[in-house]
């Protein structure tokens, strides 16, 4: 599992918050309550090489993901990129930018961590963990697809 981290160097004293992102959850309020061992959402599985995930994004159906992004210094290497479906990038996006970006102008946040976790070779991830931490503490998950949506 490839985790990216990145230090601010910023110093300053106060808390933060953890949050989590709970698909299983809204999957139950929308009325869904799938079996067990029956999957949730879209199944990925089957995109189990780089050329399969950029065959889906020249398709328009993944998209290239950057888990330390731009703004935050992030480089396009390999080992910055995932695949993801479109929501997850907006879904990202707006977590860095929106609350990740003002704890670290704050100096509530001085370094960040996103951490995806895939099963088996899949190219597309279950979940992405992000963290931003020291002095303060925020995190969350943001659920993708698979047994990521069932936990709670």
């Amino acid at each position: 599992m490839t985790s990216l981290r990145r230090w601010f160097g910023r110093g300053a004293s106060g808390g933060g918050a953890a949050e989590a992102f709970d698909g299983g959850q809204l999957l139950q309020e929308a009325g869904y309550e799938p079996s067990p061992g029956q999957p949730i959402g879209p199944d990925w599985s089957y995109v189990d090489s780089p050329e399969k995930a950029k065959a889906l994004v020249e398709e328009g159906v993944l998209v290239e993901l950057l888990l330390l992004p731009e703004e935050f210094g992030g480089p396009r290497v390999p080992e910055n990129i995932v695949y993801v479906p479109p929501f997850v990038e907006e879904m990202k996006h707006r977590t860095d930018m929106n609350i990740i970006r003002p704890l670290i102008l704050d100096g509530m946040a001085t370094e960040y961590t996103a951490t995806p976790e895939h099963v088996g070779p899949c190219m597309v991830p279950i979940a992405i963990r992000l963290e931003a931490t020291e002095p303060g503490q925020f995190a969350c998950n943001l659920a993708i697809w698979g047994e990521a949506l069932r936990r709670g």
